[in-house]
């Protein structure tokens, strides 16, 4: 069940209880994708670093922190995404654009990070939703809005469409860059997602 305004989100997690542990996105991606194919239901994976660890608080102690009593456990959404018909999990975000300095730019959040970047600050990755901001900014807005980004100062802002998705369906004239979790995938034309609530546990 996803998470509701005013109830404690996840628990305590058992000593040493996942086989499995990332540090990044594109090793949790990998892994979820991994067990999604293997197994058919939600994985179980513990996590030290990436987007969503950030999202978590960034907790300190790493692998030793999951094998011990202080251990605890979140359900997670992901994003299920096909990018010209093919098949892909994203965990944390996907960001659509030609280039970041000039033209569109689509970024579908599930974490409010992207590096050192707060791009969706009410992002939650268990609420069963996904936050859109989109929007195509002349330069020097760009620049201003990179440095407001790591504070997520940059919103509200009128030239930013931002909204709050559980599906997203979009078709461009031309091929576009697709990167998800911060790994650039093959240019494509039609982008189709929707979130997964409760798709995988994460223990940290």
């Amino acid at each position: 069940m996803t998470i509701e305004r005013g109830r404690n989100w996840g628990g305590p997690a058992s000593p040493g209880s996942v086989d499995e542990v990332a540090s990044s996105n594109e090793e949790l991606r990998r892994l979820v994708e991994d067990q999604w194919q293997v197994r058919g239901h939600s994985p179980r994976i513990g996590l030290t670093g990436g987007d969503l660890w950030k999202a978590l608080g960034e907790p300190s102690g790493g692998i030793e922190r999951i094998n011990s009593s202080k251990a605890r456990q979140v359900p997670v959404d992901v994003i299920e995404c096909r990018l010209d018909g093919r098949p892909y999990l994203a965990v944390a975000h996907v960001f659509l654009f030609n280039n970041w300095w000039r033209g569109p730019v689509v970024a579908i959040m599930n974490s409010e990070w992207r590096g050192v970047w707060r791009v969706a600050p009410k992002a939650h990755p268990n609420d069963g939703m996904l936050d859109l901001v989109e929007g195509d900014l002349p330069i020097r807005q760009r620049i201003l809005i990179r440095r407001r980004l790591l504070t997520g100062d940059h919103l509200p802002n009128s030239a930013l469409k931002v909204n709050r998705i559980k599906e997203f369906t979009r078709e461009f004239r031309r091929p576009v860059r697709v990167v998800i979790d911060g790994a650039e995938q093959e240019r494509c034309r039609q982008v189709s997602l929707r979130v997964q609530p409760d798709a995988l546990t994460i223990v940290y």
